[in-house]
């Protein structure tokens, strides 16, 4: 099966899936209630990421079906999601179970090749796993966002390393699928059934691809396709170690709520991510190149990501007095 083939078939078994997914999630009550750190008003339906993970199996399995331990993993890591979705998990058992899948992707094969040392390889690929998956988990706070920012990384990734294709496109063609319906205003929510599988879905392709070099080429494949995810984490993070907050709690202090304060439409800040996820992309191609003279073009946009993570640093999301009113935009945690 060709690439294009695989994304397609990703897209469409994902859209369709959605619907009749949407309705079960009706019938039954799986809904995203309005709560005190989400700012929709009316509850909407879940399990959406039971629709991701259907396209990606679809694609998989008729592109590629050796990749199909992954697939399992891909499938438990969207069961503890899902889990988390229905009945609450406490964050130290979600850490766990994430932990022990990683660990199984390791001992499978699946572990970024860095150094000479099998145990330093085996602990940072865990490392990077874990904290990609709960990146993107926590990039999920608007309305389309984390598919927007999964689809430009992990084509961006196949564009740098081509042979990384057979993974990262299913991935992307069903977010693309999904976008369709969880684009403002969502109509349905992944949840954490699809942002957990989304995000050690893009960490097991980012590994794959960075085995493709050496050394710091390999570290730069790894990391700067996935700029995007790391730049809202580590905003996130550091404003709350500044303020003393909890690192681990929800709340509406992710770059897309302080553009939201800054007076951008939700359909700007997904243009905005679009515009990110592949500037960060280009800038590791770049940085690649090197000895290349071309490779210097990344240094313009590495700037432009620094100087935009301090400026957003220095919009204040706590302040009551800052906040606009609520604007009902069907997504989990809206300014």
């Amino acid at each position: 099966m060709s690439p294009l083939l695989a994304i397609m078939v990703a897209t469409l078994v994902t859209l369709v899936l959605s619907w009749p997914l949407r309705r079960f999630a009706l019938r039954l009550g799986i809904m995203d209630h309005p709560g005190p750190r989400k700012a929709h008003g009316e509850a909407v339906p879940y399990l959406g990421g039971l629709a991701l993970l259907a396209g990606v199996a679809a694609a998989i399995l008729v592109s590629n079906p050796d990749l199909w331990p992954i697939l399992v993993l891909l499938a438990l890591m969207a069961a503890l999601g899902l889990v988390d979705d229905l009945k609450y998990l406490p964050v130290w058992a979600k850490l766990v179970g994430e932990i022990a899948i990683a660990s199984s992707a390791v001992a499978m094969g699946f572990s970024w090749h860095l150094t000479n040392s099998a145990a330093i390889n085996d602990g940072l690929s865990i490392l990077w796993m874990v904290g990609l998956t709960n990146s993107f988990n926590l990039l999920d706070n608007m309305d389309g966002l984390a598919s927007t920012a999964a689809a430009c990384s992990l084509i961006a990734l196949a564009i740098i390393v081509p042979a990384s294709w057979s993974l990262a496109l299913p991935l992307a063609g069903a977010a693309i699928g999904f976008l369709v319906v969880n684009r403002p205003r969502a109509k349905m929510f992944m949840g954490d059934t699809g942002s957990l599988m989304l995000g050690f879905g893009v960490a097991v392709s980012s590994i794959g691809a960075a085995n493709s070099a050496q050394g710091l080429h390999s570290l730069v494949i790894l990391a700067f396709p996935m700029a995007l995810a790391m730049f809202d984490t580590s905003l996130v993070i550091v404003s709350r170690l500044a303020t003393g907050r909890p690192v681990q709690l929800g709340g509406q202090d992710h770059f897309s709520h302080r553009l939201r304060l800054m007076g951008w439409s939700p359909y700007q800040i997904l243009g905005a991510a679009f515009v990110g996820s592949f500037a960060g992309a280009a800038c590791g191609a770049l940085a690649i190149s090197y000895p290349a003279t071309t490779a210097w073009l990344a240094l313009p946009i590495g700037m432009a990501f620094i100087a935009a993570w301090v400026g957003l640093l220095r919009v204040d999301p706590y302040s009551v007095a800052v906040h606009p009113k609520v604007e009902v935009y069907g997504g989990q945690t809206r300014t």
